[in-house]
């Protein structure tokens, strides 16, 4: 075992191979995008037959990609690696220099480097180390099925360009999953924290229980089939299960009369979608959630509140919404009312397209509803 020095590398072939492969490298952040991207062009500028990369983690190596496809019968223990197993990867690693082997059999090898050298049915190996702002990230290794008097100076130093231009690619898709991976466990704070809003309002009105759960989930599916691109979805979710969140504003004698409102009640009820711009306005991860919580209320034909909104000037997931809260309080039993049917429901959605709904949205509820009862079908 010996480690090969280095020449300028020759012809400038080699160096377009080698920007073409950097300027792929560039266009993704996607880690195992990157990471095939890396071995295919280890294994392209070095005109070898074999290669694979293996990120380093908490002192292992786990298989990131490889070039042929793993043959079948590969186990997936083999994919990963300990460095103690692997003396010339931590050798490589160590000294931060590519590590080559001319011939296998004249070495002598662990049985976790024989297993993977015969493997591949490789007679030479060159072990390369990946590393980033002065931080091992990985090892390329890359090999041939003949035996190589030597890894050639051009070989070597082609090698070590392009694991530098690995190396920054690994670690930036390493520092945007992470970042990624943040950004998600903070959504699913936030979205818990929504349900438990969501579920607090509930249990001050105890008659509409259940009420704001089933709403977003066949919001988000009507909002689906009308067209709402996939990345808007969650804050048509997100808005319906806040849709009634101002009434948290509303004093209880207001909320709770068993009888009708008078004139001042209605008028402090009609605030609530206010309240809820107030409320949520400030919070920034709710900005684009807004539009059902403030606007669920606008009718088509311009007579609702807070704005008198008339037409296409309400936002979509606001007119969603509205459908499907309307159809969910008509089927549900009430302290002053018993459910009405699905048929009833739907008559009376009919009726007011138009007038207190969106046409287009009333018509696509009742096209994928049928007469099975609730849920689009």
């Amino acid at each position: 075992m010996k480690s090969q020095g280095l020449d300028q590398p020759e012809g400038c072939g080699d160096l377009s191979m080698l920007l073409e492969v950097s300027l792929e490298l560039s266009e993704s952040l996607d880690l195992d995008t990157v990471l095939q991207t890396a071995i295919i062009g280890a294994v392209g500028v070095l005109r070898l037959d074999s290669g694979a990369i293996y990120l380093l983690k908490d002192g292992s190596l786990k298989l990131g990609a490889t070039v042929p496809p793993l043959p079948p019968g590969y186990r997936l223990d083999d994919t990963l690696l300990a460095l103690d197993k692997h003396p010339h990867i931590a050798e490589a690693l160590h000294s931060r220099k590519p590590v080559f082997i001319s011939n296998v059999e004249e070495v002598q090898l662990t049985a976790g480097e024989r297993a993977a050298i015969e493997g591949r049915g490789l007679a030479s190996i060159m072990y390369v180390p990946v590393i980033a702002r002065g931080v091992p990230e990985a090892v390329i290794i890359v090999g041939s099925t003949e035996v190589h008097e030597g890894f050639s100076g051009r070989e070597v130093a082609l090698c070590q360009m392009l694991s530098a231009e690995i190396g920054y690619a690994v670690a930036n898709a390493r520092l945007y999953e992470a970042v990624e991976s943040a950004a998600r466990e903070l959504r699913a704070a936030y979205d818990a924290t929504l349900a438990g809003w969501s579920q607090a309002l509930e249990m001050r009105d105890q008659d509409t229980r259940g009420h704001t759960d089933r709403s977003a989930e066949l919001a988000v599916e009507l909002a689906r089939r009308l067209g709402v691109p996939e990345e808007h979805l969650g804050n048509v979710r997100r808005g319906a299960l806040l849709h009634d969140i101002g009434k948290m504003a509303v004093p209880d004698h207001i909320l709770h009369k068993p009888g009708p409102l008078d004139e001042s009640e209605w008028l402090v009820m009609k605030k609530h979608p206010d309240f809820a711009w107030e409320l949520l306005r400030g919070i920034g991860f709710l900005s684009s959630a807004l539009e059902i919580p403030f606007c669920h209320h606008e009718r088509w034909d311009g007579s609702g509140y807070p704005r008198g909104l008339q037409g296409e000037d309400i936002p979509l997931p606001a007119r969603i919404f509205a459908v499907i809260d309307v159809y969910d309080a008509l089927t549900s039993d009430r302290p002053y009312r018993m459910a009405w049917t699905h048929e009833e429901a739907l008559a009376y959605l009919d009726s007011q397209a138009g007038v207190q709904f969106d046409p287009a949205v009333v018509q696509a509820f009742l096209e994928h509803t049928g007469s099975v009862g609730y849920g689009l079908s």
